[in-house]
């Protein structure tokens, strides 16, 4: 999704970092895409191909939007029905092998989805993963990665702009990014999440209940969450949406739930 969130905005079910930390070695500055500067010394590695490139930081934002990470973790990565992807703790460890193999849901015992990871190519996952390292903010002592470029803001800004015009449209580029991993790419509630989820995401499609939703509260339950509308805490908050993607966001709900016209 390209959506009016950007990188530092407000990161399917999809990448990592789960808690309880092993973290040691350290590294040389640098700036997250907030633009928050992390400073560390000492001895670093990596295991990722693409750990200097600014272009595939771009790249795993998009595929982390595409495959709908941001469902679970968040616009920014700072968590909702995901752990954070932006803070130091760690179940599994933090290297870029244990975090490569989380993500392609190798790891026994992991709690996030294996479908998405398994779904993208190696190549994927790596930029994936250097997204990830680009947002964290957490303690710059806990380090043990290679510390990836600064994205500059005319960069982030090419790849943050918005579709713009047709509001439905709009809405759907964003649904398929971030909703889809729970509700379905129709919207029905059987997305690869869906099997682990009690209660089970709402059909959106259901002709009975949706037109009685009015705007409003649809517009809470996206923004807040379901707990902020007496729902189910499993529906995440999306508040790094702005009202305009949320809008947009809710023009396209309303169609699958609408009889096409003959």
């Amino acid at each position: 999704m390209t959506t009016r969130s950007d990188l530092g905005f407000g990161l399917v079910c999809g990448v990592i970092l789960l808690a309880g930390c092993k973290g040691s070695s350290k590294a040389d500055g640098k700036k997250g895409e907030s633009g928050a500067k992390v400073v560390a010394t000492g001895t670093r590695g990596s295991g990722n191909p693409f750990s200097t490139s600014v272009d595939a930081i771009l790249e795993g934002r998009a595929t982390y939007l595409r495959y709908g990470c941001a469902a679970c973790h968040g616009m920014g990565g700072g968590g909702g029905m995901g752990k954070p992807l932006i803070d130091d703790e760690w179940k599994f460890g933090s290297d870029d092998k244990t975090l490569f193999k989380l993500i392609r849901g190798e790891i026994p015992q992991q709690t996030m989805p294996t479908t998405i990871g398994k779904a993208m190519t190696d190549d994927e996952v790596w930029k994936v993963l250097i997204y990830v390292r680009s947002v964290y903010a957490g303690d710059p002592g806990k380090i043990d990665w290679v510390v990836p470029p600064a994205v500059p803001p005319e960069m982030l800004a090419a790849a943050s702009q918005k579709q713009t015009g047709d509001p439905v449209a709009a809405g759907k580029q964003i649904f398929m990014q971030i909703c889809t991993p729970c509700h379905g790419a129709e919207g029905k509630g059987n997305g690869p999440a869906s099997a682990s989820l009690d209660p089970k995401p709402r059909n959106l499609t259901d002709p009975g209940y949706m037109p009685g939703l009015n705007d409003r509260y649809l517009f809470e339950l996206i923004s807040r969450g379901g707990i902020a509308v007496g729902k189910s805490a499993l529906m995440p908050a999306q508040p790094s949406l702005a009202a305009l993607d949320i809008g947009n966001v809710i023009a396209y709900i309303r169609t699958l739930s609408t009889p096409a016209r003959p």
